[in-house]
């Protein structure tokens, strides 16, 4: 319906633009900076909330992933997106679907992939379904989520799209911590108290620049973050930008990955250098 829908709006019309925003939903400002930016870039902005099972290796994770719907739909309300698309699972996956093994070039085995075996395939499954059926012209997705954004465009390059990815600073709230739908999981305290994660980072972008060599940029942060009640670093890391591949000694495109656990919730942030 959906499809046919577009389809007519392009008849109508040759030269709409449709933005696209896929979300699992729980959405916050970050999502919002997201569609507000597809709002003043295109004619038609649609965001998508589908919670993707083929993502997640752990079905605890999958079942605490929170789902107020009722509060998106007010949210988008709010920020004049025009067509939320809300699937169901059998329009996102017929019962002919065949789940598709995508060359990522190793990206989704890096990083995130290393420790979620899958996540990234399920990802490209499910954003390969929605750019068949919705065609956006440009598709917007945050910095936060930074692996991701790199598989998206490999997964664009591989299947020879037009279409263009735009990728949209980190929101943050005001203490720093990056937007997340897994906020909402902290403690009140806790949430204040995270704010330690963009310091770490920021002080790491600091000592960077200020001739500080990445073995000890990167260790001084951990040990920074590690010394906080509660938190321990499960990752971080310096990339290259377009390859994820580690690096050690200052380029031009790096970015400083992290996850860090924090009562008992996993938490990513980065930095671009």
């Amino acid at each position: 319906m959906l499809k046919q829908h577009l389809n007519a709006l392009r008849k109508a019309n040759p030269n709409v633009t449709i933005g696209f925003v896929p979300t699992m939903g729980a959405l916050h400002e970050g999502h919002g900076s997201l569609i507000e930016c597809s709002i003043k870039e295109q004619n038609i902005t649609i965001c998508s909330i589908f919670v993707n099972p083929t993502q997640f290796g752990d079905i605890a994770d999958l079942a605490n992933y929170p789902k107020p719907i009722a509060q998106d739909i007010a949210l988008l309300i709010g920020l004049s997106c025009d067509i939320l698309f809300l699937p169901d699972y059998e329009q996102v996956y017929p019962p002919d679907y065949l789940q598709i093994e995508f060359n990522l070039s190793g990206l989704d085995h890096k990083i995130e992939g290393a420790s979620r075996p899958g996540h990234f395939q399920g990802v490209c499954n499910v954003l390969s379904r929605f750019f068949e059926i919705i065609e956006p012209n440009v598709s917007y997705f945050g910095q936060k989520d930074f692996q991701q954004t790199v598989v998206v465009k490999k997964l664009i390059e591989l299947q020879r799209r037009t279409m263009g990815v735009k990728v949209v600073p980190i929101k943050r709230e005001p203490n720093g911590l990056a937007m997340s739908s897994r906020n909402i999981r902290l403690s009140t305290q806790g949430r204040k108290n995270a704010a330690f994660i963009f310091t770490a980072l920021t002080t790491a972008k600091d000592d960077f620049y200020a001739g500080m060599n990445l073995e000890s940029v990167l260790a001084k942060a951990q040990q920074f973050i590690n010394a906080q009640k509660g938190a321990s670093v499960e990752y971080i890391v310096a990339v290259d930008t377009k390859t994820l591949s580690k690096v050690t000694k200052a380029t031009n495109e790096i970015v400083i990955l992290t996850v860090v656990i924090y009562e008992d919730i996993r938490l990513l942030d980065n930095i671009i250098l």
